[in-house]
């Protein structure tokens, strides 16, 4: 097989894994803080700090997973000698901070190009969902949302719950 043609093999598959990761991911974060939200929230008064919180760390987890997937490719195809050098080349380039010292051979080069660009399109995707889920839960009136509205809303506004 033409080497090029391997490399966009690999990162088509790879960036299709992540891309179901970070989609069966926030699809179950949302899940989540549902629940969350539904039976605790009348109760717990630090909603205004738990929810940012733990949705941006449900987000490092999933982007964590996905940096981890293209680690263990590098380094089970050897793209790279070490696990810790995989997965340290695999932040740097999802994360487009670019140059860390270990570089991929010409024949892999285009993988670790398409990292970066699958890293950057999932973090916006990541801050779009944050920014939309906070958005809503703290300032959105529409009733087309799957979770409560206002729930962690400032006590001045009037906490409003969906009807069953």
């Amino acid at each position: 097989m033409d080497v090029l043609a391997r490399q966009l093999l690999i990162s088509t598959a790879v960036v299709s894994a992540t891309v179901l990761i970070h989609l069966l991911g926030l699809d179950a974060l949302q899940g989540l803080l549902r629940w969350h939200l539904e039976r605790f929230t009348r109760w717990i008064n630090l909603d205004r700090v738990l929810v940012p919180l733990g949705v941006v760390l449900g987000l490092f987890v999933l982007h964590g997973l996905e940096i981890w997937l293209y680690a263990l490719v590098y380094w089970k195809m050897q793209m790279l000698p070490t696990l810790e050098q995989a997965l340290y080349f695999s932040t740097s380039s999802y994360s487009t901070v670019g140059e860390t010292g270990a570089i991929l051979p010409d024949r892999w080069r285009i993988v670790g190009v398409l990292e970066a660009i699958n890293g950057m399109l999932l973090i916006g995707w990541s801050t779009a969902f944050l920014f939309q889920i906070l958005h809503h839960l703290m300032w959105d009136d529409s009733d087309n949302h799957p979770l409560p509205k206002g729930a962690i809303a400032r006590a001045s506004k009037p906490r409003r719950t969906r009807q069953k």
